[in-house]
């Protein structure tokens, strides 16, 4: 249910996820020597130059619009968010490692902005870290009230 605050959370990851197909991680003009690179040759670095960034990306947003709708299972939703958090996780590693060697490959007077789009595998994973700690607050009162009866 969309009404729980981990639902909001894995919407966010979700979106986050799915977010850095259309955002950026860098950028260039199109007359500059940076974008005879390969990867830069579109003057944009997205996860689409890199199939390691195409699959943890797909991944990460898939894995937490999935977690979403499993809100009877509260212990499986709890794991595809871990899981989903961990794809995040690498998924930041591996742009970091990307957008460094495409620094190391810039040719002399090539110059590559950054963009917002480097935040979002960190937003998607921060999200999906919050969405397994409301689930599994709710899950400890859910059990908690079993007690009682």
């Amino acid at each position: 249910m969309i009404q729980r605050i981990q639902s909001v959370f894995l919407l966010l990851a979700a979106a986050a996820g799915f977010g850095q197909f259309a955002i950026p991680y860098l950028s260039t003009t199109s007359g500059d020597p940076a974008s005879s690179l390969p990867a830069l040759s579109d003057q944009v670095l997205n996860p689409m130059d890199n199939p390691g960034l195409l699959g943890l990306c797909a991944l990460s947003g898939i894995v937490s619009l999935i977690a979403i709708f499993m809100f009877r299972n509260r212990p499986l939703q709890a794991r595809l968010g871990g899981g989903a958090a961990v794809a995040s996780l690498l998924l930041t590693v591996l742009v970091v490692f990307v957008v460094f060697q495409i620094r190391q490959q810039m040719p002399e007077g090539g110059n590559a902005q950054y963009g917002a789009g480097l935040a979002l595998p960190v937003a998607g994973m921060i999200f999906d870290w919050l969405a397994v700690r409301f689930i599994r607050k709710d899950e400890t009162l859910v059990r908690s009230m079993d007690r009682l009866r």
